[in-house]
């Protein structure tokens, strides 16, 4: 059920938010809502409708759901794919995976990563959410009373609480954590670009991919790279993906002006349609995007309790995960749900809460982007022979099926007791009966180039 007017139990709390993308920006939307007043910082210049595709399943768009008619906005930009083409690097099917286009009633969108942030930003403005363009924070502070940042340009902010959705490149994670970090490769680059449909109109060999009404989804897959199409028949618009191995220093630009000759060299001798679709892509809208990351932490929340983390400064998610964007919703909405039950007076309580019922989970969709990738990049073909299946993209119903708001609201009071008395707490965001395991970047990358065990994986069922 949508909701159309919310409690203003918040209308007292001040809020500063580090970062205008999903996070960030959700965060802002689910605090004003409820009345608080809200400012972000954002250190880009403005707002542009840059970026490539972007997944948000039902798991997120449900939350979306609740604010007036945003959801609304996003599907009609967007595109539902009903078939996932798995093939080798010739263009041989090995599967044909029905994908849901919604879960619960609720969509399951691919959508252009810039327009969804801009309808994000106009509702996010529309409740009051200020946002200073071109403020760098330099510095984050608290006290037992109040928390706020420092600008590059040494102004000082202060407010109840500070949000940090500062991304996969957080500057504010080292002062939650208390370690100086930073991002790690993973290993891999991808090639990125969006770009008009129509350029592959006159090209027989990719004349049906323009021609087609129903957006398509087709993915390659070889040893240690990936390829993949998707089309937006709405937006008249396709995106191509190559991942590969990143051989270049993490102290590089993580984003970098593509070469067409460079990401066909890395499909040499692969299927003639992913090359001639490659062969089309213009210049000006590829990058080769370096795939960061960070271990997982449990440690979401600072040692006063009054600055969090969320979206990719907590978890930064591969894109096989296909839910980075949604759990930073569901990252959002939880601190929404419980600040509302705890009021301005137990802000730690809240922020306590939220980490204790989003890490296990996030964790697990962290893994299943690795996971995801590894069963791609390294193929057991003989298996693959046998049971085509395991190929396959996870849509499990613990994710798909979760709404981030009611499973707050619905274990505040055992995660309460967990936090103050001990009690345990046991996640049921989660697949039925899983146990939670740490693990790290080296757990993973240990495994990489090589097949791995049935039991190394965790989210392939």
């Amino acid at each position: 059920m949508q909701d159309t007017m919310l409690q203003q139990s918040l209308k007292n709390l001040d809020v500063i938010v580090i970062g205008a993308g999903f996070g960030g920006l959700a965060a802002s939307i689910e605090l004003a809502q409820r009345g608080a007043k809200v400012i972000v910082f954002e250190s880009y210049p403005d707002m542009k409708k840059q970026g490539d595709v972007i997944q948000v399943p039902a798991n997120g768009t449900r939350l979306i759901k609740r604010w007036g008619n945003v959801l609304e906005k996003i599907v009609s930009i967007s595109a539902s794919p009903e078939i996932m083409s798995i093939m080798d690097k010739k263009g041989k099917v090995l599967l044909d995976q029905q994908l849901h286009t919604d879960f619960d009633g609720f969509p399951i969108i691919y959508g252009h990563r810039g327009r969804i942030q801009h309808f994000f930003y106009d509702f996010a403005v529309s409740l009051g959410v200020e946002v200073k363009w071109g403020a760098s924070v330099g510095e984050i502070f608290e006290n037992d009373v109040s928390a706020g940042v420092l600008t590059d340009d040494g102004k000082k902010y202060e407010a109840d609480l500070v949000i940090a959705a500062d991304g996969v490149h957080s500057r504010s994670r080292s002062f939650v954590v208390e370690t100086a970090d930073r991002p790690r490769k993973s290993g891999f680059a991808v090639y990125r670009s969006w770009f008009p449909l129509p350029l592959l109109q006159n090209d027989p060999v990719t004349r049906d991919i323009a021609n087609s009404e129903k957006p398509l989804f087709k993915i390659w897959i070889a040893e240690d790279t990936h390829g993949i199409l998707t089309t937006n028949p709405a937006l008249q618009s396709a995106t191509c993906f190559v991942t590969h191995k990143d051989l270049s220093d993490v102290t590089e630009d993580w984003n970098l002006r593509g070469d067409v000759g460079d990401m066909l060299a890395c499909v040499k001798d692969w299927d003639p349609e992913l090359r001639h679709i490659i062969e089309k892509i213009p210049s000006e809208c590829l990058i080769d995007y370096k795939l960061l990351w960070r271990d997982p932490v449990s440690k979401w929340v600072s040692r006063k309790g009054r600055v969090c983390l969320i979206g990719d400064a907590a978890h930064p998610h591969l894109a096989t995960s296909g839910t980075g964007a949604a759990q930073a919703i569901e990252d959002a909405a939880t601190i929404g749900a419980l600040l509302e039950q705890t009021g301005k007076a137990k802000i730690q309580l809240a922020l306590k809460s939220y980490e204790k019922l989003r890490y296990g989970r996030t964790s697990l969709t962290q893994r299943m982007g690795w996971e995801t990738r590894h069963v791609w990049h390294q193929t057991n073909w003989d298996a693959v022979a046998a049971n085509p299946d395991m190929l396959k993209f996870p849509q499990p119903a613990w994710l798909l099926g979760s709404d981030a708001k009611d499973y707050a609201e619905e274990n505040f009071e055992a995660v309460k007791a967990s936090i103050e008395n001990g009690t345990p707490f046991v996640s049921t965001n989660v697949p039925l009966g899983h146990v939670h395991e740490d693990w790290t970047i080296e757990t993973m990358l240990a495994h990489e180039g090589k097949l791995a065990d049935k039991n190394f994986y965790k989210t392939r069922d």
